[in-house]
């Protein structure tokens, strides 16, 4: 799975978090390997966060461009589930630093209050691919319940070094039903309704 490369400070970053991790790198320190200055350095990426948030979109901008994981017949589940594998399967393109960063972060509770907001908006779009409805405030909350299965399955991810990934699997598929019920409930649908009679359903 391969793309264009990306932005020289995301990839500066990245590769100084792999290096050294992330809780002590500095904003200058990213701007001087990638080569920009540091005014233009304020004006695009004034705090490590951005960085990261930037990192994201483009995940999910590479996420989007690739065809749908899923079967028109597959559950909801089944569709966020591929949906999920498929980001993850992009993260493990830079594992060591993204792994890096995600350890540091506990000690960074500013950037991840930060982040949180994107986090949530960026499920929108995996809301969507699968075929649920995502805008609205039952939309709001699906965005957020999804967002907290991503957050937990990549701290298990980031632990899981086997080539077939079997636990980051497993924690992914348990996170999803235990939010289904939930996300059922909002959509006003019986359990076991399929994702193409119902794309609500999540």
């Amino acid at each position: 799975m391969t793309d264009a490369p990306l932005d020289p400070v995301i990839s500066a970053a990245l590769h100084l978090a792999g290096e050294r991790g992330w809780r002590g790198l500095a904003v200058r320190d990213i701007a001087a390997a990638s080569g920009v200055t540091p005014e233009n350095m304020r004006r695009h990426f004034p705090c490590k966060t951005s960085i990261l948030l930037a990192y994201a979109k483009e995940v999910e901008r590479r996420a989007a461009a690739e065809p749908a994981p899923f079967e028109p017949e597959d559950t909801v589940r089944d569709r966020l589930f591929e949906l999920l594998m498929q980001r993850l399967d992009i993260l493990e393109e830079h594992r060591q630093p993204v792994v890096r960063i995600l350890r540091d972060m506990p000690f960074d509770p500013a950037g991840a209050a930060a982040a949180a907001p994107e986090v949530v908006r960026l499920m929108g779009a995996v809301l969507d691919q699968a075929g649920v409805p995502s805008g609205g405030p039952v939309g709001w909350l699906r965005r957020k319940g999804l967002a907290g299965v991503w957050l937990a399955t990549l701290h298990v991810w980031a632990g899981d070094d086997s080539p077939d990934h079997a636990r980051t699997m497993a924690a992914l598929d348990s996170n999803l039903r235990r939010v289904e019920p939930a996300a059922r409930l909002l959509a006003g649908l019986p359990a076991g309704r399929r994702a193409t009679a119902a794309p609500g359903g999540f």
